[in-house]
């Protein structure tokens, strides 16, 4: 998880703190989905290259083969400045033991992005990320082969039109009429591929959803929820350092339910889960509806 030491100042309403603000991952363990967790590691990964040093955080976790890849945000700039947004990007570490860890430096592209996650499906890789200039969108890119190469994504990126990457914009639904972010990486069930994500509203409120992707060509969107599946409710989601928010990074399903690990105003950790039975009810046939664009 994100963990941020004491000691900063928040100076801005959403993401915005002085420059005291950094971010570390911490590890934690339990052997229940649903609670018990205990701390292994307070510092595992740390702030400590150019391009992550005001902070690592927001991790998504994936295995291909055996090794589990780490991706994050990193964080090059202090947030309270003016430039802040020009030195977010999506950074990749790797461990097999989650005892060491090996980090292989940016590999998302050099725009300002974020919720980065590589994934195995129909016999290739793919990339699922979020853009986050001019408009906050999901996009789901093809990962080169040798992924834990740098140079291979700076390759990818030189000279790409990403326009066409783009799986999902902003809905005109009034929940997620800002932005769509990826939250959990895909979870593979026999129906397809089950995205956990984070919907967000134009007055800025953070809420859960889901939706079923194709599993031989994850750039399809088979279905979705017509509405957020968890909302901010509890004051642990309602109030601190960003308000309004439940925002997930994680997800798992055990015994037919679904876990989802999510922040709770960007201050807690927390958990929620429903039973698998339900999920399949609220997945409905996917109609793209994009919200109006603004003007300039």
């Amino acid at each position: 998880m994100r963990s941020v030491p004491s000691g900063y100042t928040k100076i801005g309403k959403v993401n915005q703190f002085d420059d005291k603000y950094t971010s570390h991952l911490s590890l934690w363990e339990s052997k229940k989905p649903d609670g018990g967790f205990t701390l292994v590691d307070a510092e595992a990964i740390k702030p400590d290259q150019p391009y992550d040093k005001f902070g690592v955080e927001d991790p998504r976790i994936t295995k291909v083969g055996d090794t589990y890849y780490i991706f994050y945000t990193a964080l090059a700039k202090g947030l309270g400045q003016p430039d802040a947004a020009t030195g977010i990007r999506i950074a990749m570490a790797s461990t097999k033991d989650f005892k060491t860890f090996k980090k292989h430096g940016v590999i998302g592209p050099d725009r300002t992005s974020k919720a980065g996650a590589v994934f195995e499906s129909g016999g290739k890789l793919w990339f699922l990320w979020k853009d986050e200039q001019g408009i906050e969108r999901t996009m789901m890119t093809p990962a080169p082969q040798n992924f834990e190469d740098a140079n291979e994504w700076k390759k990818l990126w030189a000279g790409r039109d990403i326009g066409p990457d783009q799986l999902i914009g902003p809905q005109k639904n009034g929940y997620e009429d800002f932005g769509v972010e990826p939250g959990a990486p895909p979870i593979e069930i026999p129906e397809g591929l089950l995205l956990v994500y984070s919907s967000i509203s134009k007055d800025m409120k953070w809420t859960i959803s889901l939706m079923l992707l194709d599993k031989d060509d994850p750039r399809k969107i088979i279905a979705k929820t017509e509405a957020p599946s968890l909302r901010p409710e509890a004051d642990y989601e309602l109030k601190g350092d960003v308000n309004n928010v439940v925002f997930p990074c994680g997800a798992v399903i055990d015994n037919e339910k679904l876990y989802v690990y999510y922040g709770g105003a960007d201050t807690v950790c927390a958990v929620g889960s429903e039973d698998m039975a339900t999920v399949r009810k609220l997945l409905k046939p996917f109609k793209d509806n994009p919200a109006p664009k603004p003007h300039k």
